[in-house]
């Protein structure tokens, strides 16, 4: 009988949100390593990339074009890392999950209205 007045008990519930959201938090931060990790290797590989342009024997001309393209590369690359986690947080996000399945759709809008 006082496990169930336990389970029912408003202090249980808050406990059982608290846990979600260390649990959202710990998650959050192995995002932000993977995404820094995935990043700087990008930039790392970019960056060997480039320095094998600037020592070649082209032309100034087409070392300044393939430098501005690896650059570009780079930047839609790093970009793209950052907005798949970016994606993937919203998705596992305890509070957007509260939302009826109609409402779901927020994910991909990353209003300020949803936290």
């Amino acid at each position: 009988m006082k496990k169930l007045l336990e389970f029912f008990s408003v202090d249980s519930r808050i406990e059982h949100k608290n846990n979600k959201l260390k649990n959202y938090n710990y998650t959050l931060i192995t995002i932000i390593d993977d995404v820094i990790k995935k990043r700087k290797s990008l930039h790392h590989k970019y960056d060997k990339l480039i320095e094998k342009v600037w020592v070649s024997a082209r032309p100034l001309n087409c070392k300044t074009f393939l430098a501005k393209y690896l650059l570009t590369r780079l930047l839609r690359e790093s970009d793209r890392v950052f907005f798949k986690a970016q994606i993937l947080a919203t998705k596992l996000c305890p509070k957007c999950n509260e939302y009826p399945n109609n409402l779901k759709n927020v994910h991909y809008e990353f209003s300020d209205k949803t936290h």
